[in-house]
């Protein structure tokens, strides 16, 4: 059994987060709740209003503890953060057909993953991947030994 922890705190907080109906655009996509949208406005619309569009984002940052009211505002980083964060995790799945980012209110779908389709295996996630990402993923695979031995991604720190 691998250790989904920070995976499962992220499917929790989310589930209610979309169940609370506090953040305009957050919804579920599906009845059975099995897939939802998540708002993905670009900050450089003219419309951008960061109170509102960012609210998701902000929350997960403060949720993380890694914004508390008084710090300065990183809209981007805190979409980047949950972005990743959703990419990352075992527990979620883009939907890309049902996604719509060129409107005047854009949105991402993600799909949850029922925890008997998850593989804890990272190699056969990498094998599911198309071809660039498997190639990526067989990158950070390898492991650099760095100063005590800590792991480094291709693509940054693990």
């Amino acid at each position: 059994m691998c250790d989904r922890n920070g995976g499962r705190r992220l499917r929790q907080w989310l589930i209610e987060q979309i169940d609370s109906s506090m953040y305009p655009g957050l919804i579920w996509e599906t009845e059975e709740k099995s897939m939802f949208r998540i708002p993905w406005k670009h900050a450089g619309k003219q419309d951008y209003n960061q109170e509102v569009d960012a609210s998701i984002f902000k929350a997960w940052a403060v949720f993380k503890g890694k914004f508390k009211e008084g710090d300065k505002a990183e809209p981007a980083t805190w979409k980047t953060r949950l972005r990743c964060a959703l990419n990352k995790s075992p527990d979620f799945e883009e939907v890309t057909d049902r996604s719509q980012l060129d409107i005047s209110e854009p949105y991402k779908v993600y799909r949850i993953v029922p925890e008997e389709e998850q593989k804890c295996n990272y190699r056969l996630r990498a094998l599911r991947l198309p071809g660039a990402a498997r190639s990526a993923a067989s990158q950070r695979a390898r492991v650099w030994g760095g100063r005590g031995h800590h792991r480094v991604w291709a693509h940054g720190f693990s």
